[in-house]
């Protein structure tokens, strides 16, 4: 296959859960019609992780192929809150907040896609110009049995969790985004689905063509679970080369190709010779000190990918503690004073549970301030000014207040 059509190949069926309609896209793709690809995103912190960059990986894709992508900041939808993925109403955020952060999200992607040629635009454009009829006419398209339906919406109802129409309103509110900016393709998590196709519904009731739609999987930390700040298990794409290359080295081995499938640009054929070295029984250690080295290349470059490496091997070799400028900082939400030890490293993510923590204890592999702790009563002080190290076994460290 040509160029081209490598690209389109990959884009389809690399690390994609679900496409509505995909013989609809693939269609239009080798067309050469020029597609506009939305892309909404709602800063609500100023966090990025290798977990955001998927899709990112493909827009540029999209991007590569000479195709508009349409990257929506979501500074209306934000203060409303998104609940795809949450058990819980979202705290609103103030219109200055979600701008603010919209600026860190910006710079942050600007480490793969070109910005430059990006389609930006806020939906406050066109929600803070919508009157309560229009609201109306858009909201009587979707019934409360489909809202209902929604999965997380589903449990909390069965559970006598609160919800509020307010969120009800959320998936009518990205639906409207696609109409707004004319959308031939929307992005999304498979958290997301319900919204994407929210968007394809409203198209076809205000008489558009209805875009289609690409769903991913949402990418697992490096312990297993979903990746996120509050397991303090994700790769963020502001962490230095050194500590990035740290972090990758921290996955599972089990989740060494989805890495590759999900976090790097590489096509499916250049991956697949990975699976077969592990098939083969090759040292996943060593594949995964090539996964580490090819995503500091992606989001640093590569001169300093082969010093990350250089840097965790000799620290590893020789039993180390990194720069303190390689290691993770944190902040527990926890109040100053004494606080056990065992809560601590569960907090910090070092070790899932407490079962964990004390058999880490017991087996010589914490260390606080450097000091190896044995007792699984010891307690340490936290206060706001002033950070601790931690480190449980030979390479996992935080430095914590």
């Amino acid at each position: 296959m040509n160029t081209q059509e490598r690209i389109i190949h990959n884009l389809l069926n690399k690390w994609v859960s679900q496409i509505i309609d995909k013989e609809s896209l693939e269609k239009k793709l080798l067309s050469g019609k020029k597609l506009r690809v939305k892309f909404g995103i709602d800063p609500t912190g100023t966090v990025v992780h290798i977990g955001h960059a998927v899709p990112m990986l493909k827009l540029r894709e999209f991007q590569k192929l000479g195709h508009q992508v349409v990257f929506i900041i979501g500074d209306a939808t934000a203060q409303v809150g998104d609940t795809s993925d949450k058990n819980a109403e979202r705290p609103m955020l103030t219109r200055q907040e979600t701008r603010e952060n919209a600026k860190d999200y910006l710079s942050q992607f600007a480490r793969i896609l070109d910005v430059e040629a990006l389609e930006i635009r806020y939906n406050s454009e066109w929600m803070d110009t919508t009157n309560f009829n229009s609201v109306g006419e858009l909201a009587k398209n979707f019934s409360v049995n489909e809202m209902l339906d929604r999965d997380n919406f589903s449990k909390r109802h069965k559970a006598g969790i609160r919800i509020s129409l307010q969120e009800f309103l959320y998936p009518i509110m990205q639906g409207y985004d696609s109409i707004m900016v004319q959308a031939d393709v929307e992005l999304g998590g498979n958290d997301q689905y319900f919204n994407l196709l929210a968007g394809r519904k409203l198209q076809e009731a205000y008489g558009y063509e209805k875009q289609d739609i690409m769903a991913f999987p949402l990418i697992e930390g490096t312990d297993g679970r979903k990746m996120s700040k509050t397991f303090f298990n994700f790769v963020g794409l502001n962490m230095n080369p050194n500590e990035m290359f740290v972090k990758i080295m921290e996955i599972k081995d089990d989740l060494i190709i989805q890495y590759f499938e999900q976090c790097t640009s590489l096509y499916l054929d250049e991956i697949a010779p990975y699976q077969e070295r592990l098939n083969a029984g090759e040292n996943p250690r060593t594949i995964k000190l090539e996964l580490a080295s090819i995503l500091v290349t992606l989001y640093h470059w590569e001169e300093l990918a082969t010093e990350s490496r250089q840097y965790f091997e000799r620290v590893l070799k020789e039993g180390l503690v990194p720069d303190e400028k390689d290691i993770e900082k944190m902040e527990l939400d926890a109040p100053e004073g004494s606080l056990p030890l065992v809560t601590v490293l569960v907090k910090a993510g070092l070790v899932w549970t407490s079962t964990e923590a004390r058999n880490a204890l017991s087996g010589h592999s914490v260390k606080v301030n450097n000091e190896v702790q044995t007792d699984p009563k010891f307690s340490v002080v936290l206060n706001k000014s002033d950070y601790f190290l931690l480190q449980v076994g030979k390479k996992k460290f935080r430095m914590v207040k």
